[in-house]
């Protein structure tokens, strides 16, 4: 779910109450969904086990009908993971795992502002992963809020500096932005050391161009 794509039409509307439901921690996705307390026993989280298991072989299923077009009986089959990871969070909220997996799946069926909340949820859950931050960027990248979507992919590199989906998303959006600075060079030469794509290779490579061209420039200057 790493592939970049351009803003989505007609969803800023909803990209501030985006912004506010990752940002504050995401408090309201327990009442959305009604979590219970931590509390729950060894049934219940065998229970919910089981039904994320189930889930995510729904959700494989869904991105082998979407890779072969199939997007009708994709959505449908996404739709059908979403209630069964939601199921398994009813009986344990605590796996960032599954919270993490509900938000790719809302994202399949551009649920924007409930993905936002499931990232947010594995963020809090499992505070070194970067994963969750990495998917929270790329829901803002989707929506056309390129600072924000900078900002999350950027607290995933602070998790894993070497995540290459996040290198990605943060080079990307920092060329959007126009920023050349330290920090970005340094991004784009690690991102350098592990990607194999040869079409991002020549995009980083015109992106070290661009950065090193302005900090020279700006050296001049001073």
């Amino acid at each position: 779910m790493m592939n970049s794509r351009g803003p989505v039409a007609g969803l800023f509307c909803v990209a501030a109450v985006l912004c506010a439901a990752a940002l504050s921690g995401c408090q309201s996705a327990s009442s959305a969904r009604k979590a219970p307390p931590p509390s729950a026993t060894a049934q219940q989280v065998a229970e919910a086990r089981q039904a994320a298991i189930g889930a995510a072989e729904t959700a494989r299923k869904a991105q082998v009908a979407r890779e072969k077009g199939k997007d009708s009986e994709a959505a449908k089959l996404s739709k059908a993971a979403i209630e069964q990871y939601r199921r398994s969070l009813s009986l344990s909220a605590e796996s960032p795992e599954v919270w993490n997996n509900l938000g790719v799946e809302l994202m399949q069926v551009q649920d924007y502002l409930g993905a936002s909340e499931s990232f947010s949820m594995a963020m809090q859950l499992s505070p070194t992963d970067p994963r969750p931050a990495e998917n929270l960027g790329l829901v803002y990248q989707r929506t056309g809020w390129t600072e924000e979507s900078l900002r999350f992919y950027d607290m995933a590199l602070e998790r894993s500096p070497n995540y290459l989906p996040a290198l990605r998303g943060a080079i990307k959006a920092s060329h959007l932005l126009g920023e050349a600075d330290e920090k970005r060079l340094t991004q784009v030469r690690r991102a350098l050391m592990i990607e194999t794509d040869p079409t991002l290779r020549e995009f980083f490579e015109r992106e070290q161009v661009r950065i090193l061209g302005r900090l020279e420039r700006t050296d001049r200057r001073r």
